[in-house]
C-alpha cells in the first residue's frame, strides 16, 4: 500500500504540473493573439494573468508555434513543444 500511495502521489504532482503547464501556454497564446486582457482574467479566474504565464509555458508556446527563442540555448520547454508540433504533422 505504501508503494502505490507514494506512485499516486507523485502522478498527482506531474498531473497538476502538467495541467498549470497546459493553462498557461493556452493563456499565453491567447494573450499573443490580443485576446482582451479583462476577459483573460476573466476566463482564468485570476486578476494576475502572469501567475499563469509563466516562463515554462511561453518558452512551450514558442517551441508548439515555432518561434525562435530569445536565448542561445533552446529551454527545454521549446524544445518539447517543437518535438509535439513536428509529431502532430
Amino acid at each position: 500500500m505504501g508503494e502505490w500511495q507514494r506512485l499516486v502521489l507523485y502522478a498527482l504532482t506531474d498531473a497538476l504540473a502538467h495541467n498549470h503547464l497546459l493553462v498557461g501556454t493556452i493563456a499565453a497564446y491567447l494573450q499573443r493573439q490580443d485576446l482582451d486582457a479583462d476577459l483573460l482574467r476573466r476566463y482564468l479566474q485570476s486578476p494576475h494573468p502572469d501567475r499563469c504565464i509563466t516562463g515554462e509555458a511561453v518558452d512551450h508556446l514558442d517551441g508548439l508555434t515555432g518561434a525562435v527563442p530569445e536565448r542561445s540555448t533552446e529551454p527545454t520547454w521549446a524544445a518539447v513543444g517543437r518535438r509535439i508540433a513536428r509529431d502532430a504533422r
